[in-house]
């Protein structure tokens, strides 16, 4: 019997952090300014894991809108079902400025467990 190899790049160059489950500030789309519902689940300098019930392409854009009318804006850059949930999906959101931490972000506003 052979062994079936997955293959795996892990792309993360920053480690995560797992979040309250409280999002910072309002996240929504950029292109409609609608605002989404979603559970966040981890956060890196540069990225952020969350959970949402809608599904959504890759590349789209998506804002958060934090304290002092910052916006960060981010893109989908990876989505799956979320481990056989019905009806959830998991998404991985980059942020586009390289420049913005989000972990400082999200452990300022309280959000970090």
């Amino acid at each position: 019997m052979s062994k079936l190899q997955l293959v795996f790049k892990e792309r993360r160059t920053d480690g995560r952090e797992t979040l309250t489950g409280l999002m910072p500030g309002r996240l929504f789309l950029i292109a409609s300014n609608r605002t989404m519902s979603a559970r966040p689940i981890d956060v890196s300098r540069h990225g952020l894991g969350v959970i949402m019930s809608e599904k959504i392409p890759e590349d789209t854009e998506i804002g958060l809108s934090v304290e002092k009318k910052q916006i960060i804006k981010m893109r989908i850059v990876w989505t799956k079902d979320d481990f056989g949930k019905r009806d959830l999906y998991r998404y991985g959101l980059e942020c586009i400025d390289a420049k913005i931490d989000l972990a400082k972000i999200f452990q300022a506003t309280g959000c970090l467990k």
